[in-house]
Order: structure tokens, then sequence, then C-alpha cells
């Protein structure tokens, strides 16, 4: 299993079957006990001094819930392979289902940054590769030796670039508007 943090909501089935696992007072105890160390079935039954139906009854369910896991296999002196358990090193949540706008921009910001990154790398490649200002008719462009503007050639007026910068930016900040409204509004369903 992985070590990243599990969050769960009250209402999950999963919150549940971990709620329902670890609520056994019996439950507590073997998991401050396969917290020392890992241990088979039958040494944690020995240790607790519970049957050993009890103790699997309980791992079983721990295991389940994802608090615990099988770490591998021993023999018994009898010859039977038993499975070796310990405690998951995880953190696990429990919190209610509420997300605030604060935490739902905070879910886009990376986004944002890779999006306004793509933006500015983009105005800045169309600005490398953009004709020079010579060409351009206006009072931007123009000849300064002969103090008038230079007319166009069409070829070079056809090929002006389109502000891909702009566009690029525009398009994404529309796609994360429609990713927080979409969220907000399954958010909100969950709720219901």
């Amino acid at each position: 299993m992985d070590n990243e943090p599990r969050i769960l909501h009250p209402g999950d089935p999963e919150a549940q079957t971990l709620a329902r696992a670890i609520a056994s007072p019996t439950a507590g105890e073997i998991l401050q006990v396969l917290g020392e160390e890992p241990l088979t079935a039958s040494a944690l039954a020995t240790r607790l001094d519970i049957p050993i139906t009890t103790a699997a009854y309980h791992l079983e369910h721990l295991v389940g819930a994802g608090v615990i896991e099988v770490t591998g296999t021993r023999w018994s002196r009898k010859g039977r392979e038993q499975k070796v358990y310990r405690l998951v090193d995880r953190v696990v949540i429990v919190s209610p289902a509420r997300m605030d706008l604060r935490a739902l921009l905070l879910k886009y910001a990376a986004l944002g940054f890779v999006l306004g990154g793509a933006a500015l790398i983009a105005g800045f490649l169309q600005a490398v590769t953009a004709p020079p200002k010579a060409f351009m008719v206006g009072s931007e462009g123009g000849n300064a030796l002969l103090g008038a503007p230079m007319p166009v050639p069409a070829d070079v007026a056809a090929a002006a670039p389109e502000p891909v910068a702009q566009y690029i930016l525009l398009g994404g900040l529309v796609v994360l508007a429609a990713l927080v409204i979409y969220d907000a509004v399954a958010t909100r369903r969950r709720r219901t």
C-alpha cells in the first residue's frame, strides 16, 4: 500500500468500513500490539489472551479497512503457513465533505500556473518569430530614414501572426472556470 494520506468523509462506505473495523476495544488492542511489531494471528491471540477465532475475525476486518496489511508468511511448528500482519503506516483523516471556494481554487492553482506558463512561452516564441516592425504600416512601423510608413507586401500582411498567447490563455481560463464550476456543482450534489 502507498503511504499517501487517506481523506475520508463520514458518509463514504470506506469510512463506515473503517469505523466498524476499529470500533471494538479488542481491535484497538490489536492495533496497539501490531504497532509494536508484526505478528501472526496465533501469536497475537496468545499475546492478548483471546481466542484465535476472535483475532482472525478482527484481523480480517482491519485488513479490509486498510488499517493493517499482510507483510509475509511464516511456518508454524506444525508446518502450517501463517500470515504475518503489520500496522499500515498511513495517516487517515475523516473530514466533512465540505469544500469552500478557497480550497477549490487551491486545488486548481497548479493548473493555473501551467496555463500561465504556456501563455508566456507562446507569447515569447511569437515575439521572437514575428516579422520586424519595419514592414508594418502605421505609426509604429515604417521607414524612419524616409519619415514615411512603408506599405506592407501582400504576402507579409497575410502572414501576420495571430495573438496565440492570448488564445491559449483565454481558452485555458475557460477550461479552468468550467472545471471549478463542475467541481462545485458535483460537491453540492454529493451533499444532498
